[in-house]
């Protein structure tokens, strides 16, 4: 018989109040995202995300009344860092109501009946 731990509790994180978590994930990206909205005059606080993880994750919140400020301002950071790398900028989606689209991965034409990913490259729609 195989031995079983015990459930873990996790504790809740009590949020300052009026802020709402907009952001999760590595904490190094995540203190780099906290970074750039300081930097922007945009409010916010961090904090851990318990639990055994191979690196420690972390959340961000910004006041609710910010939030728009805030993923835009991200945006605004992630198309800098793709336009420093000479990579072209785009918004783009595949139209799966279509007859025929084209991938926005690998930018490949293809019938869209029935598909659920590109059959170029693979990436999934669905």
């Amino acid at each position: 018989m195989a031995c079983r731990r015990p459930p873990r509790r996790l504790r809740r994180v009590k949020l300052p109040d009026g802020m709402q978590v907009v952001f999760q994930g590595k904490a190094d990206y995540i203190k780099e995202i906290a970074d750039r909205l300081t930097a922007a005059e945009i409010q916010c606080a961090t904090g851990p995300i318990p639990g055994k993880h191979w690196e420690q994750r972390a959340w961000l919140a910004v006041a609710s009344n910010d939030t728009q400020r805030a993923l835009a301002e991200h945006q605004k950071h992630l198309d800098h860092m793709v336009a420093r790398e000479g990579l072209p900028l785009r918004d783009a989606h595949a139209d799966l109501d279509a007859e025929e689209t084209e991938c926005p991965a690998c930018l490949s034409r293809f019938k869209t009946a029935g598909v659920t990913h590109c059959p170029e490259c693979g990436i999934k729609f669905a």
